[in-house]
């Protein structure tokens, strides 16, 4: 299920190409990036370049830094977004529309977006489904129990009692790994890499040296662990290593934009066909006859709730370990 819905006004019209003279200077330091005044007028216009209503600067500026916190954890994690993906994903948002190539453009202008902005701009909300999906998905469950209550609540009757429905669904194959990251900013990074690799290597505990040496501050008090990942979530080079490599070995040092990680695969699971009775209710044993249509946007509704529960929480913690200075 994607997060898509989660993050639009986290990335929304990032990366405005409308030019304006401005006196420029740097509202906001986060981590290592910089976001300059110029850059939130951009955003701000972009938003809704029609309003004559002047837009809070200071709403638009929090929502860039929880965009650089964003990359920021993709780059660690080494996610990316392919220019076939990117591609693949334009495509498919001027077919829901029914936009040719000069329609597209002149909508993106009524944005004060030029296509080049607007790819910008789509790689980024791409980027961040993927990384909240590698995140958070495996957190969030709806329950049949959880979906029938709503029901009860939403429509004041239970559902009558019916057959139920075998459905079959294909569980994709996923890997849960934990990493060690040295930044390529640290002083002789490769060197120190390749030190801790070789004590890991040697059995001293993953879990404490990721504690102790690694530079990924949301993972390391976690041993490294970065959860779970399908294919296609990491970059090339880190994809290749995972593997090549059985669960419970190391691999590494293995270079990405962020720096060296050492890794350890601590779980592989295959894909897999699962058979589930759609209206089985796990508690009574009774069966709700709840159609498909109603059951998917009562779990939809419930998924996104939990969702952006997690998503506050998982943010909370990486601003937590950020260095986040506004000047604005």
């Amino acid at each position: 299920m994607t997060v898509l819905c989660i993050i639009a006004a986290l990335t929304a019209f990032a990366g405005a190409a409308n030019s304006r003279e401005t006196v420029d200077r740097v509202v906001a330091i986060v981590n290592d990036d910089v976001i300059t005044l110029s850059e939130v007028r951009e955003l701000a216009l972009s938003i809704n370049p029609t309003s004559t209503e002047a837009i809070d600067e200071n709403s638009v500026l929090q929502q860039m830094i929880e965009q650089k916190l964003f990359e920021q954890e993709a780059e660690k994690l080494g996610i990316k977004v392919t220019e076939a993906e990117l591609d693949a994903s334009i495509k498919q948002v001027q077919q829901k529309f029914g936009l040719n190539e000069e329609q597209m453009v002149e909508v993106l202008k009524k944005q004060n977006l030029t296509p080049e902005s607007f790819r910008e701009q789509w790689r980024l909300q791409t980027l961040g489904n993927k990384l909240l999906e590698s995140q958070l998905k495996n957190k969030i469950v709806v329950t049949e129990e959880e979906v029938n209550n709503y029901y009860v609540e939403k429509y004041g009757t239970s559902a009558p009692e019916g057959t139920g429905t075998v459905v079959t669904e294909t569980k994709a194959g996923e890997v849960k790994i934990a990493h060690i990251l040295i930044s390529s900013r640290t002083p002789d990074a490769e060197e120190k890499a390749s030190k801790v690799a070789g004590l890991a290597k040697s059995g001293q505990d993953f879990g404490a040296l990721a504690k102790e040496y690694s530079e990924d501050n949301l993972s390391s008090d976690k041993g490294g662990d970065l959860g779970y990942f399908k294919k296609g979530d990491l970059i090339e080079t880190l994809e290749v290593a995972v593997d090549s490599t059985p669960v419970g070995g190391i691999t590494g040092p293995v270079e990405s934009p962020a720096g060296y990680h050492i890794i350890k695969v601590l779980e592989r699971t295959e894909s897999e066909k699962v058979e589930k009775d759609s209206d089985s209710d796990a508690e009574s044993g009774k069966v709700l006859a709840i159609d498909e249509e109603t059951r998917k946007e009562i779990t939809d509704i419930l998924y996104k709730q939990k969702a952006e529960a997690q998503l506050k929480t998982w943010l909370d913690k990486i601003k937590e370990d950020a260095y986040i200075e506004v000047k604005l």
